[in-house]
């Protein structure tokens, strides 16, 4: 190789690439709101100018990341879930990048954000149970099953986000921690599970 000549500019796709996780890793650090254009840039390890280039600017990057997050969760759902709409008990858990970018999103109350995504049944998991549901119970009063959408979502998203001050204030002990868990998969797909239908 002349040593004249700069080492080949990185292909199109590994920019983008870069970028969205540069970005999804500082979405869950510091929510949309305190992330700057800098940032991303630095972490990806391009030219900042490359975000407008891609994306037309920081919001165009974010609204792709969350797209991106999203549809990565709806996939390993589907996966752990062996196709059935509804995921298994604690799934979240499994995936704490997307749960941490909308957390962030929802600390710096940019729903506008979690809305690029939580409309689109092709890669919302939320969506895509709630139309379950309501498939499932043509008949029922629509709030009702909206509300047992609303108990399964509070299950999940408290569960991620409060495990170890639950596992604390129940007292369990770290050698019980994985049998505490399959105790409560087992007593969500026994108690609350049924009301799904």
């Amino acid at each position: 190789m002349n040593p004249s000549k700069s080492a080949p500019a990185p292909a199109r796709t590994d920019v983008r690439r870069a970028l969205i996780e540069a970005t999804a890793d500082l979405l869950g650090e510091v929510g949309p709101k305190s992330i700057s254009v800098r940032q991303i840039a630095d972490r990806a390890g391009v030219n900042h100018g490359q975000i407008h280039h891609y994306f037309q600017g920081k919001r165009g990057l974010l609204e792709a990341t969350l797209r991106n997050l999203a549809k990565d969760h709806f996939e390993d759902s589907l996966q752990r879930s062996g196709g059935d709409a509804i995921p298994p008990p604690l799934s979240l858990s499994e995936d704490r990048r997307y749960f941490r970018a909308l957390c962030q999103a929802v600390m710096d109350d940019d729903l506008d954000l979690i809305r690029t995504v939580d409309r689109d049944h092709e890669i919302s998991v939320p969506i895509r149970v709630l139309r379950e549901l309501e498939g499932r119970k043509p008949d029922a009063d629509p709030l009702e099953v909206k509300a047992i959408f609303a108990l399964g979502a509070a299950m999940e998203l408290g569960w991620v986000a409060f495990e170890k001050l639950i596992l604390l204030i129940a007292e369990v002990d770290p050698e019980d921690e994985e049998a505490f868990r399959s105790t409560i998969k087992r007593l969500m797909v026994e108690r609350f599970y049924p009301m799904l239908g």
